[in-house]
């Protein structure tokens, strides 16, 4: 009699602390996924050592600015030293020697050249934002396509998420939704644009399969989001369509 009441207690107070928990994690939303933003790296465009760069981890900065260059010595003196044989060459056509219009258009090509290869040494980013990598350093060598630093647009966040054939029917671009991410260790809710549906169906993912999930065939979707400075890359994220 004793063992059936200890039971039955046992489990009546399992029951109490199960029901709390199904009553806070029972919110159902209509997808999810990580965070993800558009970003880029800067590489170099030209050869040499790198004499400014004034870029750090964390830093904002804005579209075309100055942020550094690369040592351009060299390019000078090779564009003085053009110039000089082109007044050499045209000097030489006046007195009727055999240099042709085609051969001074060559060598006012290479100079052109050079010209855009020095202008090219001026290091910038393609857009603002915020800088989350740093590749090199003033002082080191730099080479036509070596990465220096990377940013992002930390400001629109995207959620990228998958949703199966059913949901896709009612989704389209420009669309209104809701995502939810942790902000002080609570939900917050984020309004969200629709910016992107996939036209082809793929498999689900491996970091989202269950069991059950490995034959399913899903859509990705992208969600822009504003920033309000608790959104990080990398954190998972759920969204109402």
């Amino acid at each position: 009699m004793k063992k059936s009441a200890l039971c039955g207690l046992l489990a009546a107070v399992s029951i109490g602390l199960w029901l709390p928990s199904c009553k806070n994690t029972g919110t159902a939303y209509d997808a999810g996924g990580t965070l993800e933003a558009v970003s880029v790296t800067v590489s170099a465009k030209g050869n040499g050592t790198i004499l400014r760069l004034d870029v750090s981890q964390g830093d904002r900065v804005e579209k075309d600015s100055l942020l550094g260059y690369i040592d351009t010595t060299q390019l000078h003196l090779q564009k003085e030293i053009l110039r000089l044989k082109l007044d050499d060459m045209r000097a030489s056509a006046k007195r009727g020697a055999a240099v042709s219009d085609n051969q001074i258009r060559m060598q006012e090509l290479q100079i052109e050249q050079v010209q855009v290869t020095i202008e090219e040494s001026g290091i910038a980013s393609p857009f603002s934002g915020t800088v989350t990598e740093c590749y090199v350093q003033e002082g080191e060598q730099a080479y036509t396509g070596r990465p220096l630093f990377k940013v992002a647009d930390l400001e629109n966040m995207i959620l990228k998420a998958y949703v199966d054939a059913r949901q896709l029917s009612s989704l389209r671009m420009g669309q209104e939704v809701k995502v939810y991410a942790m902000k002080d260790g609570k939900t917050a809710e984020y309004a969200g644009t629709l910016v992107h549906i996939a036209d082809q169906a793929e498999f689900t993912p491996k970091s989202l399969q269950t069991q059950n999930e490995r034959a399913n065939l899903v859509y990705a979707v992208k969600i822009r989001v504003q920033n309000d400075g608790y959104l990080k890359i990398g954190m998972y994220a759920d969204v109402n369509f």
